[in-house]
């Protein structure tokens, strides 16, 4: 079919975000959850890491890293209790991501994780779907903050992600989104294998998964759907074709909390213990700071840039999939309309999380 081969699908990726510089508040308030569940984590396996060797490395991942700057403040407390334990212990910190690592370089050669004693770096730029022989049997933490919505496109055809009538898996109903739903699971399950092998027995996995709480409250709905406006509009207008309006699809699914406990109870899972499995909300910072002050048109400007561009992070690549070679310059276009939509009906929800947290089996 000629629009099947518009789409080459393993291109799809996220579009990393290009703020390079600081820590987000999300990450902060995702973080301050996630730290006494890794606190305690530490204080059940001190007896391991205190007799661990100068020869053993203590291997920490963050899978989906961009550039690193997200984990950085939680990787410091970790580091910090583990070094009170074992303070000439190795601490090898490997960041997996599909982005170029020069943003990640650029961030570490600042970060306070780089000046800290016996602390290394490996950034490994590759799917984390993929296998990682290089951490096999060596990872005893690996952590992952809202990067796991993300489907595997290299195991679907070119058609697979096309649609005419949505751009992303959340915005069909039930019965049209449950080959999405299915296409996460088994993409889930091949990751926590893929994680089972590279675990250590006792090492722990802590992940706060973009959740969908249900009535079109998931992360991205708001932006999601006003680009798909914006698609239908530029149809409308005769600037994009009808085999792009289906082309143009970002291949990310926000399972529920329920889906993803469910998933955590097959039998072919039960190398692990799940301590946690938990919905977890955390205000949209931006939007809440703003609220107070939409009548400001600066502010509200403000505001709907930086919604847009966060939208844009996300979804960019996928949009450029979509558009065929002489139409990938509207992509300018295109963000400019949805701050436009942004600015009309300034509109962040809260993000929705499930935390987890499984360790494998001793």
């Amino acid at each position: 079919m000629e629009n099947e081969k518009m789409v080459l699908s393993q291109q799809y990726s996220p579009t990393m975000t290009r703020d390079y510089s600081r820590i987000s508040d999300t990450a902060r308030a995702v973080n301050a959850v996630v730290l006494p569940r890794m606190a305690s984590y530490i204080r059940r396996i001190s007896p391991q890491i205190a007799a661990m060797s100068t020869d053993e490395v203590f291997v920490i991942t963050d899978y989906g890293a961009a550039d690193g700057v997200n984990s950085s403040e939680l990787f410091e407390a970790v580091i910090s209790w583990i070094h009170e334990l074992n303070p000439t212990l190795t601490i090898k910190l490997v960041y997996i991501d599909l982005a170029n690592p020069a943003n990640f370089e650029k961030f570490w050669a600042t970060s306070a994780l780089a000046k800290l004693k016996h602390v290394e770096r490996q950034y490994i730029q590759r799917s984390f779907y993929e296998p990682f022989p290089e951490i096999k049997g060596k990872l005893w933490i690996g952590f992952s903050s809202t990067a796991l919505h993300w489907m595997n496109t290299k195991t679907v055809g070119p058609g697979y992600f096309q649609h005419p009538l949505c751009i992303q898996p959340n915005q069909l109903p039930d019965p049209e989104r449950k080959k999405f739903a299915d296409k996460w699971s088994a993409d889930w399950r091949s990751f926590l294998h893929e994680c089972s092998t590279s675990l250590v027995k006792g090492g722990a996995l802590f992940f706060a998964n973009l959740a969908n709480l249900g009535d079109d409250r998931w992360p991205a709905s708001p932006g999601y759907y006003n680009l798909m406006d914006i698609c239908q509009e530029l149809f409308e207008e005769r600037k994009i074709s009808e085999a792009e309006l289906s082309a143009i699809f970002i291949p990310d699914y926000f399972a529920t909390p329920q889906e993803m406990s469910r998933l955590l109870d097959e039998d072919d899972l039960g190398c692990f213990v799940v301590n946690a499995c938990d919905p977890l909300t955390i205000p949209c910072a931006y939007f809440t700071k703003a609220q107070p002050k939409l009548d400001d048109l600066q502010e509200r400007f403000k505001l709907a840039a930086t919604l847009a561009h966060v939208v844009r992070a996300w979804s960019e690549s996928s949009m450029l999939i979509g558009l065929q070679a002489d139409h990938k310059y509207m992509i300018e276009d295109i963000y400019r309309r949805l701050q436009d939509k942004f600015y009309e009906k300034p509109e962040g929800l809260p993000y929705q999380y499930c935390l987890l947290e499984l360790v494998k089996q001793i």
